[in-house]
């Protein structure tokens, strides 16, 4: 295609892309309903979602269903405790066949999102709730003994509640997501059908809407998307090359930067939001044992420049692998002998993280800001990767070693 022609095969392609387009009718129309979390602005707050999860937990509130929601959530929260090898305060079997009497659910007691007093029979569930934030230092452990110095003697539940693939950095917390609450609450709601109020319903449906379309993948809309990707392509890729994704172009030039540059890196992602690089020396010595298709899966140790809540920040990461255990092993070499390379493991229970951030440089606190300028961003990080790669010119020897030991 000649240069003349691009313009108008542009042009055709959008028109393609936004006029007659069903599949694209059908995602507005499956994205754009009504809820009214979203008509609130409370989707994405902490203190709302432990709001709701207190009312729907409390047998007492005007959902008029006693313990229905109680116990369904408490018998799934006790099987991941089984799975996690920890010990449950009551069996889910026996919590089947039994009314939980004398409920008390209090919020933000002693600074503990939920925090569920059952009385016949005695126990106690605290659930910490995170749905974009992280963990403050040691804040779990803290929670853990208040509990345990305030209900001494009696059986305790401690939930890690969290929207993403976020894991508890105490290992005496069981890990429940967003997506296992989905599932337990629409099976309630499947079953319970009738039983339930219209007005209890209609709010029940809104919150497990929101929550499957927030954080959680919908099929129907994964497959739309990929449908209208497949069939207009060459219109997407215009409207991100011209508009972009929040820090797209910042990402863009960086990996343009470091493909200039005299570093001996090689780019083995580039997403909108995201750069994986890893030194070459690394590569020839790393296995391939990383879990991700979307690139090299020697690529687990790497070097990353990312986009997270609106930070841009450059980090040394170890991300999940077929072999965990040699994962860790490089871990535990890579930090071991005085940390020559100055990492720093920020959970205690580090080894059983799907992955391990090893060294975080913050770039820009606020890279959705107008005032941030992509080619600055982008210097700025590459400035940080130059000062660091030098602290880690050791890090190939230590692989060396590793690998040799272990006979990969």
């Amino acid at each position: 295609m000649s240069d003349s022609e691009k313009p108008q095969a542009d042009l055709e392609a959008l028109e393609r892309f936004v006029i007659e387009n069903d599949d694209l009718l059908e995602l507005e129309e499956r994205i754009g309903r009504f809820n009214i979390f979203d008509a609130l602005r409370i989707e994405r707050k902490e203190i709302q979602h432990s709001n709701f999860l207190s009312w729907l937990l409390d047998p007492n509130e005007s959902h008029g269903q006693g313990d229905l929601f109680l116990k369904a959530v408490l018998m799934d929260m006790l099987k991941r405790v089984r799975e996690q090898a920890l010990s449950p305060p009551i069996s889910p079997v026996l919590l089947d066949g039994i009314e939980l009497h004398d409920v008390e659910v209090r919020r933000e007691w002693n600074s503990i999102d939920l925090l569920i007093i059952a009385r016949k029979p005695a126990m106690i569930v605290a659930v910490e709730n995170k749905v974009d934030s992280g963990e403050h230092t040691r804040q779990l452990e803290r929670y853990h003994d208040r509990v345990a110095s305030s209900f001494a003697g009696i059986p305790a539940l401690f939930v890690f509640l969290a929207a993403s693939e976020q894991e508890a950095s105490d290992d005496r917390w069981v890990n429940y997501s967003y997506a296992d609450l989905h599932r337990v609450l629409s099976r309630v709601r499947r079953i319970a059908g009738g039983s339930l109020g219209a007005d209890v319903a209609v709010f029940l449906d809104h919150y497990l809407g929101l929550i499957g379309s927030r954080f959680m993948t919908d099929p129907k809309i994964e497959e739309l998307c990929k449908r209208i990707y497949a069939n207009h392509r060459r219109a997407i890729e215009l409207v991100f090359d011209l508009a972009g994704a929040t820090g797209s172009g910042v990402m863009s030039r960086f990996a343009e930067l470091v493909s200039q540059s005299d570093l001996d890196c090689e780019v083995v992602l580039q997403e909108a939001k995201k750069v994986k690089l890893v030194p070459r020396k690394w590569l020839t010595l790393l296995p391939p044992i990383g879990i991700y298709k979307s690139h090299d899966p020697r690529a687990w140790l790497d070097i990353r420049l990312e986009i997270k809540k609106s930070h841009l920040f450059l980090q040394v990461r170890a991300t999940q692998t077929t072999d965990q255990e040699y994962r860790n092993k490089v871990v535990e070499a890579l930090t071991a002998d005085g940390n020559p390379f100055g990492f720093k493991l920020s959970f205690p229970t580090w080894r059983g993280q799907r992955r391990i951030a090893l060294w975080t440089d913050t770039i820009v606190r606020d890279i959705e800001s107008d005032e941030i300028d992509d080619e600055v961003a982008a210097t700025q990080a590459l400035d940080s990767l130059r000062r660091l790669l030098p602290r880690l010119e050791g890090v190939a020897d230590v692989l060396a070693r590793v690998r040799s030991d272990g006979r990969r």
